[in-house]
């Protein structure tokens, strides 16, 4: 038995034992015929007495045996058409009775006393303890009652659990999580934590942010992009379907490089810039670009391991001269983002610019470009130069060959591939590969 209905079982029984022990007396007091209810103790004494011994015993006299017998009244003799009440007629004085002249001459008792029956209440009492009995035993042997879910609602109409969800969650996939809670929204899906209903898993869920023609286009190539994509610096993916929706589930990690107070250490910075440039590498040989680096969409294990995310804006090398509209952020953009009538289209060499741009922001606290308009910012993107990291901080001088490369207006002046750059940081700090999980 739980503790809680074993406290409330003594509980019961207490009041129980209470509710009979003050039964008891009432019950107790309820014996003998009704018409003995109400005698007194001298009605009782005179009719245990012998009418014999009585009648010779003087008046005051108690026969012998101790007791005082009530002395004779005598009735004065009434008038000649008076009823004549019998002289020898002993007329016994009994608390609260009166002697009342009768037709037929005898005196009729009248009994003045006003007791309370105590036998209604005796059985009502019986009654709730019994009652109180029955109920405890029926909570005692029924089954324990079930406490509803606080997240679920139960509709009685429809026979359906329907379960609370942050607006935007699909209410098709309510049933396959729970615990669901909002993280956040780029490109074009929304990203949601939860927890695997079968495993109790924690999980991150991206769904389209619209389900229109052109979004759901773009998610469904994120999709197949990144699900063939299998690397320790890549989220990895645990399984990706369109129905009931649109949806892909991978790993969920709480942080991302936009977190971190910057400047960071120069190791730590060269170690997470290591960890990205591995994951780009392995995508470049698997045919996919991202498109948008920026530290929004590096996320972060517990060791500061880096695990690139948000594959949206994705593409293949094959596809990256098509002239569709690419999404992509400007502070971390490359020029041939901007303007690609000039610099051309963007490829496998626009990951290495915005690599370089989330680097230069983790050994200063800076993005390499900032104005106040997005016109002004475009135009430094595309003509100005960005001060050297060690202009900043002197002690950043070993970095400024590799930072400056890789922000090179044109791409050709860039590395010419993710995995020159990790070279490029390993021959400086040897242990940069530490950020390779």
């Amino acid at each position: 038995m739980p503790p809680d209905r074993a406290g409330r079982a003594a509980v019961l029984l207490l009041v129980a034992a209470l509710l009979l022990a003050a039964a008891a007396p009432a019950v107790a007091g309820a014996g003998g015929p009704p018409e003995h209810s109400n005698a007194s103790p001298q009605g009782i004494e005179s009719a245990g007495k012998n009418p014999d011994g009585d009648k010779d015993a003087a008046p005051g006299q108690n026969n012998g045996k101790g007791r005082a017998t009530p002395e004779e009244t005598v009735t004065p003799r009434p008038s000649a058409d008076a009823t004549v009440t019998p002289e020898n007629t002993p007329t016994v004085a009994t608390p609260g009775a009166t002697a009342t002249p009768t037709a037929g001459g005898m005196p009729e008792e009248k009994n003045n006393a006003t007791d309370a029956d105590p036998f209604p209440w005796a059985i009502l009492v019986l009654v709730l303890l019994a009652g109180a009995v029955v109920f405890g035993a029926r909570y005692l042997t029924g089954p324990p009652r079930k406490e509803a879910e606080p997240a679920a609602t139960i509709l009685a109409d429809a026979y359906q659990t329907v379960l609370s969800r942050p607006a935007g969650f699909p209410p098709e996939l309510a049933e396959r999580y729970d615990r669901i809670a909002f993280v956040g929204r780029g490109g074009l899906g929304q990203v949601f934590s939860a927890v695997r209903r079968d495993d109790r898993r924690t999980v991150a869920v991206k769904i389209p942010a619209a389900y229109d023609e052109a979004t759901g286009k773009t998610f469904m190539k994120e999709m197949r992009f990144w699900e063939d994509l299998a690397h320790p610096n890549i989220v990895t993916v645990h399984s990706v379907n369109i129905l009931p929706v649109p949806f892909v589930e991978m790993e969920y990690l709480p942080r991302t490089l936009d977190d971190l107070e910057k400047p960071l250490p120069v190791e730590t910075a060269a170690r997470i810039a290591a960890g990205i440039a591995a994951g780009l590498a392995y995508a470049h040989e698997k045919g996919v670009i991202h498109r948008d680096i920026k530290p929004r969409n590096i996320l972060l294990d517990d060791g500061l391991t880096p695990k690139i995310t948000d594959w949206g804006m994705s593409t293949t090398v094959a596809a990256s001269g098509d002239t569709g509209v690419a999404g992509f952020t400007l502070a971390y953009a490359a020029p041939e983002q901007i303007a690609p009538e000039r610099f051309g289209r963007a490829d496998a060499r626009t990951d290495i610019y915005q690599l370089g741009a989330v680097f230069y922001e983790l050994v200063t606290g800076k993005a390499p470009f900032a104005r106040e308009s997005l016109a002004g910012l475009a135009e430094a993107v595309i003509r100005e130069q960005p001060a050297p990291p060690s202009e900043i901080d002197p002690t950043l001088a070993a970095l400024d060959p590799i930072i400056l490369r890789c922000l090179a207006k044109d791409p050709a002046d860039r590395y010419q591939s993710a995995g020159e750059v990790l070279e490029a940081i390993e021959a400086v700090f040897g242990d940069a590969e530490e950020g390779r999980a």
